[in-house]
């Protein structure tokens, strides 16, 4: 496993840097866009919704609210994307509808794929529009891949106190430590070198938020597929699972940067 994972990033990492730097908005944005069109997917196959026309409702209303927000960084095309996304479900679920108790069930859990997987990845796109955003973007995406590190490998060495057994039995407190260890070590040198955004103690500060809203997103995944009985949401990445499974420590810490830079970042 942990081989494999080391294959991928390998292959992944240098076309992801130059993604960033790189390529043009057509397709950074695009590639965002494709990925979160497979993360709705893996959700609407991992829930498993009951009533006909479920994994076309959440992929369709994901998708409306993704490229709302692409076509305007301003929100009022994102409030409109979620309202057509609502319409939209709700029509579709009584269209399709039988048992009503399920039905109610089954339309709550489409909108939640919807908009989880719909509106934070998308993020990405607002952050590298942002002045400096490449440079941001790379800053974020390390950071977050230093948490997982420092959480994995910390725990693995120290790791006796469990963290949250009922919903991720291998993760520990030591690692949730190691994690954010793992963040701020990264962040600041990232800062100093390529970033020159945040101050001494902003970045350790930045970086320490990065780190618990990544482990928060990866918590709350694992209680997702616990939830549904399923080990993976997906296949894409060899050794990592599913885009789902690779990004869902990197969404809540996308939304957060985003905002954070957007209002006191500069």
């Amino acid at each position: 496993m942990l081989r494999a994972r080391v294959l991928t990033a390998a292959i992944a990492i240098p076309i992801l840097i130059w993604l960033i730097f790189r390529a043009s908005p057509l397709v950074y944005d695009s590639v965002i866009l494709f990925f979160t069109f497979v993360s709705l997917r893996e959700m609407a196959a991992m829930q498993r919704v009951a009533f006909s026309g479920s994994t076309l409702l959440t992929a369709g209303g994901g998708m409306v609210i993704a490229v709302s927000m692409l076509l305007d960084h301003s929100g009022a095309a994102v409030s409109a994307g979620l309202v057509i996304a609502l319409i939209t479900t709700l029509l579709g679920t009584l269209l399709t509808a039988r048992d009503m108790e399920q039905s109610v069930i089954g339309a709550g859990q489409v909108l939640f794929a919807a908009v989880y997987g719909g509106l934070l990845l998308p993020h990405l796109i607002w952050i590298r529009a942002l002045s400096g955003g490449a440079a941001l973007v790379f800053f974020l995406l390390a950071c977050v891949m230093a948490s997982d590190a420092g959480g994995y490998f910390g725990g693995r060495a120290f790791g006796k106190r469990k963290l949250w057994p009922t919903v991720s039995p291998n993760k520990t407190v030591e690692g949730a430590v190691s994690s954010v260890a793992g963040a701020v070590a990264v962040g600041v040198v990232l800062n100093a070198l390529v970033v020159h955004r945040f101050g001494s103690f902003e970045v350790v500060l930045v970086t320490s938020i990065i780190s618990v809203f990544a482990q928060t997103g990866d918590l709350a995944e694992s209680m997702i597929k616990r939830a549904f009985h399923a080990k993976d949401s997906g296949w894409i990445l060899p050794g990592h699972g599913g885009v789902l499974d690779r990004t869902d420590s990197m969404v809540l810490p996308i939304v957060f940067i985003y905002y954070y830079a957007y209002y006191y970042g500069g």
